[in-house]
């Protein structure tokens, strides 16, 4: 059986175009309109012009005759005008395709027994098997194993006499959104960015809240059995107070990308222009930032803990650091010294993060315990067949 995703992270999680239509110009219609020249008056013919002088070897020009003299023996020679172009033939209209008419008061076509309907177009049945068929192919298996991980918890906590009340499934909700938007304080900003992650991983707002009301059930069964101790408190602070590094970072796939890396680094480049070049990590949309980490964080992997907390200037690049099969480059940004604080004055705290930290650890423990010990059977053919697939 597939793992079951326990708390639904914008990193567990996972990220408009219209239409133009162009407008039909006719080209313009129309003719000449300069106007007609009125005709001059004749010339006495005891004054006539001068005749033009002829080119040298030009054949002698004619006597004029008497009466009216054209206008054009008068004027110099003017080469014919050019007919005007016919204006280009208008474009063929597209041919338009037309809608049937609508059947009116025609009675829909009877239906199949027992198949219920999902709509009637022009009267013809179209039946919801058919859509089920194709939801369920495209995201029945998901949404079938998040049902299955809420009905396993379901039936844990009632064996246990266990239940939960709205109020505490809405402080689960604040305490998940506090985590994933932690930058971000105005209520309603967060919504809408919970609203659009949903929307960009086809998750359901109805989805999202049975979640949170399975993940308050798996805390109040981990709860009684999360112990915190002294030397568990102690390591907390010397992890949350210790020296830190800030750190920039470049993941990528091959020894001989991250290469290409170092080469563009010393021809000028920059660090965060590289890093949308080349990164594949999941810092590489947040300028390859990490969150700062000390030689004790153990969210970072002990290959890179042990580098980053090696350099001493700020701005020093390290070589490629192979951590499985990827490979990482790191940018030291700043070391953060530790501050002055006392243990006493920050234990309780502490122990609250230690003890919120392994508990979310045992819920996750708990689900998968569940899981490989519930008798699952699913009964729909394409269900069974996909389940049967990934086994």
């Amino acid at each position: 059986m597939r793992d079951f995703i326990l708390v639904l992270t914008a990193a567990a999680l996972a990220g408009c175009s219209s239409s133009s239509f162009s407008t039909w110009r006719l080209p313009s219609r129309g003719g000449d309109t300069t106007p007609v020249s009125k005709p001059i008056e004749a010339m006495p013919a005891e004054k006539p012009a001068p005749p033009a002088p002829a080119p040298a070897a030009a054949a002698p020009v004619a006597a004029s005759t008497p009466g009216p003299i054209p206008l054009t023996d008068l004027s110099p020679a003017k080469p014919p005008a050019a007919s005007p172009k016919p204006a280009p033939a208008p474009a063929p209209e597209p041919e338009m395709v037309t809608a049937p008419d609508p059947v009116v008061n025609a009675p829909p076509k009877p239906a199949q027994p027992g198949r219920p309907v999902m709509a009637y177009v022009n009267g013809e049945p179209v039946y919801m098997d058919q859509l089920n068929q194709l939801l369920i192919t495209g995201y029945g298996m998901a949404v079938a194993q998040q049902l299955v991980a809420n009905e396993l918890v379901r039936q844990e906590a009632q064996r246990k006499g266990l239940a939960v009340t709205d109020a505490e499934v809405e402080a689960e909700h604040r305490r998940t959104m506090d985590a994933m938007f932690s930058t971000v304080s105005e209520p309603n900003q967060r919504q809408r960015l919970l609203e659009q992650l949903l929307k960009r991983n086809n998750v359901s707002q109805d989805q999202w809240n049975l979640t949170m009301r399975r993940n308050t059930l798996l805390a109040k069964l981990a709860d009684n059995q999360v112990q915190v101790t002294e030397e568990e408190t102690k390591d907390e602070f010397d992890r949350q107070y210790e020296r830190k590094v800030k750190v920039q970072h470049i993941q990528t796939a091959t020894l001989a990308d991250a290469q290409k890396v170092l080469k563009d680094l010393a021809d000028g480049a920059e660090f965060t222009a590289l890093v949308n070049k080349y990164s594949i990590g999941p810092t590489a949309d947040k300028a390859g930032l990490l969150e700062p980490f000390g030689s004790k964080d153990t969210g970072t992997p002990p290959a890179l803990r042990q580098v980053a907390m090696g350099m001493k200037k700020s701005g020093e690049v390290s070589d490629p650091i192979q951590v499985g099969t990827a490979f990482h480059i790191l940018k030291l940004l700043a070391i953060i010294e530790p501050e002055n604080i006392k243990y006493e004055n920050v234990q309780a705290r502490l122990a609250a993060d230690v003890r919120k930290r392994k508990a979310v650890a045992l819920q996750q423990d708990i689900l998968q315990i569940l899981v490989r010990g519930g008798k699952l059977q699913y009964v729909d053919p394409i269900l069974k067949s996909q389940a049967d697939q990934g086994r």
